[in-house]
């Protein structure tokens, strides 16, 4: 997604919405979710900004488009793309979910923790538990 290979050092809230995009359209959270599964079938897997502005969590990060499209430039999230004009994002095309067998759902059980009593006031500060979790190293194969 990062269309020019730029390195720019993102900001917490960049990087909060950004991995919010990212989990919207992500392995675990895409496959569930009844609504955004109705609205790529719109537009040939194309999101516009302005449904995904409604998502709760990410309105509560922000409703500027601008920040939104400015801090997808500088994302390295390779599942997702934005169109050409700037108003649309989806899953990319080349990074399909992955088929859901019993042995994938083995990997992912393998590879998931369980975290429990953690503050709420932590918690909903931001991205306290995926700075921790990044120390752990990567999360997804």
């Amino acid at each position: 997604m990062a269309e020019n290979g730029d390195s720019e050092k993102m900001t917490d809230l960049e990087s909060q919405i950004c991995q919010q995009i990212a989990c919207y359209f992500g392995d675990f959270n895409f496959p569930r979710d009844k609504f955004l599964k109705e609205q790529i079938k719109i537009d040939d897997g194309w999101v516009p900004l302005e449904i995904m502005i409604k998502f709760n969590r990410l309105s509560k990060l922000t409703k500027d488009f601008d920040v939104i499209r400015s801090d997808l430039k500088k994302t390295k999230a390779e599942h997702m793309e934005v169109s050409e004009d700037k108003t649309k994002i989806r899953r990319s095309p080349s990074k399909p979910l992955p088929e859901v067998t019993d042995e994938y759902k083995n990997e992912v059980k393998n590879r998931s923790i369980y975290v429990k009593d953690i503050d709420l006031n932590i918690r909903r500060k931001g991205s306290f538990s995926e700075a921790w979790l990044c120390n752990a190293g990567n999360t997804n194969k």
